[in-house]
């Protein structure tokens, strides 16, 4: 090797694509250190038997976790949810609002000025919690309509038919008497069962209609919008599908059933009817409550008449001296910290065990509330509510505390917690409140430590489910980034699922980084000439170190600032911080060293593109003889006389251009005659040679090529040590490649160029 590489340590490699460096250790000294340290070849053999049978068993339970999180419905179902989020979580500070001005301390202030604020609260609570379930209908066949839509569709269904058609099924359906029933019909307390009953059964009937030729008008050229023609051509679907549900309501009607809501909650509550309050009992009223919550219903409001038929016959034992736990405070004290679920405990693990920052972010924003028992941060925002992951913990979970209790209670280890306190008093201080007795805290201390415990290995499979989901999204977006789709107009940003939303959040956390002094920077990878011994040249490689999905491929980044159309300010940041390096080195490095920076083609169809390049020189004080701007021919830009005369001036100013990716096809040709260039870079493909091939007649080619024209030949791609001898032999001197450098931060960049000035071969 001519020029020495910087060091590695065992096993290090670059995002890129290092090759991982082997320990110098001898084979038999390893093999001896793991004989005295490992136990007899049996043992070994059937511990690694059940660690491997193990964690298969556990890679394909998450598997099939992750698929099923990732189901349609379910997905669908999450974000309904979520579009509920900010309704529900300004009902439920009104509800904690409300609560507060029933204390004493409020007082203070004049009757009317409570009055106006309770009424005020009621205004905000009736229209929140009072239409998510219309949200919740909208919003699920909205997106059902988006997940299963594909660009091969030959019929494809606007989602805004999907919910029109959904709400109107919800309507005929619940369709209660009462003003009374409508609110509950529509609220989140005991409507949001039905609503989702509904929204599911219409979807599916509603798209499965839609998308066959048979149930559809075909309409050509109708009106001047689309969305018309759209609308014409399901109706035939869409008239079933009501139909289908006006059957169903009709039936209900003339059978002299309920309406659907009273129906659930009925159902629902049977089970427990003429029950007396045991373990059993509260087990058993645990487990559907929280199965009703995971569902997305208010468990403790559709149980109510349970609750209420377990407190009068405690209330009743009580009386006639038979002991018991059972109170009306027993479940919000004992089995609900934070809120259904008890998602204090969540919250804790989530901060203790998971280290992304946007989940840290929603967990501390979900502190507060959990505090004062309103967990809808967690239930619709990380999401709790229909996600698979969660489903054992959120369940089980307050079950266990809720068992704690009795069993701490019925042995007399902590009071019974018979003083009735607000819902939305904060955890710990109410189990005081509640009890009159520090034991009542300690025993909420105690089931706190052990929800926190049991939610811990689930955030861990989530944690591992994330991470998996989120690479395979980054693939699809690096070989979309890298596509010719994407060359042509294509978006990153509107690519369907998971991608596309990954596409949506890193584009706009880009523009943030582009403000930031760290998160987008360059790294550097040194160009060497063989026959000069030195380098004479880096290239300046863009990085973007993202807070939460780590580094970013640079393609990518390029892609998504030309979808949010600021390319030229991402460009010009590039250039800047490599003008900006390239003079911090001036006294250290030799004075003809160039930087390359690479140049998209949106910035080349800027009309002021070559103003701004020699404004960026002027300001970093920068000699424009230093600076090379690398064109790529892989983008198939035609040249347009525009940028054509912007190279013209830039390289009568002094920058040198460069022609990246270069091969030998019609437009590599093209551009060649066009364009003012100084140099050539052998595009990698062609790097992947063998004695005689193709490849190297196209190679030996275009260095005769260069030198006829006067031009710098550099040859990318070179890793392995039996490439560079067969390009020297095709006539080769500069290279650019993982054999000598993989890129570099400036400070080692600048130590391998200082190492490499001039070493004797």
């Amino acid at each position: 090797m001519l020029l020495v590489q910087p060091p590695t340590k065992s096993g290090d490699s670059d995002e890129t694509g290092g090759a991982t460096a082997m320990t110098n250790e001898p084979i038999a000294d390893r093999d001896s250190a793991q004989s005295e340290t490992q136990p007899a070849a049996p043992v070994a053999a059937t511990l690694r038997d059940e660690a491997f049978f193990i964690h298969r068993l556990s890679s394909k339970l998450v598997a099939a976790m992750g698929r099923l999180a990732a189901w349609p419905l379910l997905v669908a179902l999450r974000r309904a949810l979520l579009l509920s989020l900010p309704m529900v979580l300004v009902g439920a500070f009104a509800h904690f609002v409300n609560a507060l001005l029933s204390f004493s301390f409020v007082e203070v202030l004049h009757p009317e000025v409570i009055d106006a604020l309770r009424a005020l609260c009621s205004t905000l609570v009736d229209g929140t919690f009072g239409l998510v379930s219309l949200v919740v209908v909208a919003g699920f066949s909205y997106s059902l309509a988006v997940l299963v839509s594909t660009r091969a569709d030959r019929y494809p269904v606007n989602p805004a038919s999907a919910s029109v058609v959904a709400l109107a099924c919800f309507f005929i359906v619940v369709a209660p008497e009462t003003l009374e029933r409508w609110k509950d019909a529509l609220s989140s307390s005991r409507g949001l069962p039905a609503a989702l009953v509904v929204a599911i059964s219409a979807s599916y009937l509603f798209l499965f209609l839609a998308r066959r030729p048979q149930f559809r008008l075909r309409l050509r050229g109708f009106g001047a919008d689309p969305l018309v023609g759209d609308l014409f051509s399901i109706l035939p679907a869409g008239m079933i599908t009501l139909l289908v549900f006006a059957a169903v309501r009709q039936a209900q009607v003339s059978l002299g059933g309920a309406d659907l809501t009273t129906a659930l909650s009925s159902v629902i509550s049977a089970p427990f009817a003429g029950a007396e309050p045991s373990a059993m009992v509260a087990a058993a009223y645990v487990l559907v409550r929280q199965s009703i919550w995971f569902l997305g219903g208010h468990g403790g409001n559709m149980l109510a008449p349970v609750l209420e038929q377990m407190m009068a016959s405690a209330n009743a034992a009580s009386a006639a001296g038979v002991p018991t736990a059972f109170t009306w405070n027993f479940f919000p004290i004992y089995s609900a910290y934070g809120g259904s679920g008890s998602t204090l405990c969540l919250i804790l693990a989530l901060l203790y065990a998971d280290r992304e920052p946007a989940i840290r972010r929603l967990a501390w924003l979900s502190l507060l509330p959990a505090f004062i028992n309103v967990n809808e941060p967690l239930l619709f925002g990380l999401p709790l509510i229909l996600n698979p992951i969660y489903v054992v913990p959120f369940i089980l979970i307050p079950l266990v505390q809720a068992l704690i209790a009795y069993a701490a209670t019925i042995g007399g280890l902590a009071p019974v917690a018979d003083q009735m306190v607000p819902w939305t008093m904060p955890a710990l201080f109410n189990g005081y409140l509640a009890t009159g007795s520090p034991a009542g805290v300690v025993l909420q201390l105690a089931s706190l430590a052990v929800g926190t415990v049991l939610y811990l290995p689930f955030v861990r499979v989530a944690r591992r489910l994330r991470t998996a989901s989120n690479a395979e999204a980054m693939r699809t977006l690096i070989a979309a980034s890298e596509s010719t789709e994407v060359m042509h107009g294509h978006r990153l940003i509107d690519l369907h699922g998971t991608a596309g939303h990954l596409a949506g959040v890193l584009a706009r956390d880009l523009t943030d980084a582009l403000a930031s002094s760290d998160r987008l920077f360059l790294q550097y990878q040194p160009q060497v000439c063989i026959e000069e011994r030195r380098v004479f040249g880096v290239e300046a490689l863009l990085r973007w170190n993202h807070e939460t999905y780590g580094f970013i491929p640079p393609s990518v980044t390029v892609a998504l600032a030309d979808d949010m159309h600021f390319a030229d300010q991402l460009g010009e940041h590039v250039l800047r911080l490599a003008c900006r390096q390239r003079a911090a080195w001036a006294s250290s490095v030799p004075g003809d060293l160039i930087v390359s920076v690479n140049v998209s083609p949106l910035q080349l169809q800027d009309a002021s593109f070559d103003r701004k390049v020699l404004r960026v020189l002027a300001e970093e004080k920068l000699d424009p003889h230093l600076v090379e701007l690398e064109i790529t021919e892989s983008t198939s830009l035609a040249p347009a006389a525009q940028a054509i005369g912007a190279l013209l001036r830039l390289r009568k100013a002094g920058v040198r251009i460069a022609l990246d990716d270069f091969g030998m096809g019609h437009t590599s040709l093209h551009y060649l005659r066009e364009l003012p260039l100084d140099t050539l870079k052998i595009d990698r493909s062609l790097t992947f040679t063998s004695q005689g091939d193709l490849n190297e007649h196209v190679i030996r080619s275009i260095v005769t090529l260069s030198r006829t024209l006067g031009l710098r030949a550099v040859v990318e791609g070179i890793e392995q040590p039996e490439q560079l001898p067969r390009f020297i032999d095709l006539g080769c001197a500069r290279f650019q490649g993982y054999l000598f450098s993989r890129p570099l931060e400036s400070g080692p960049c600048l130590d391998y160029i200082l190492a490499n000035a001039g070493i004797a071969a």
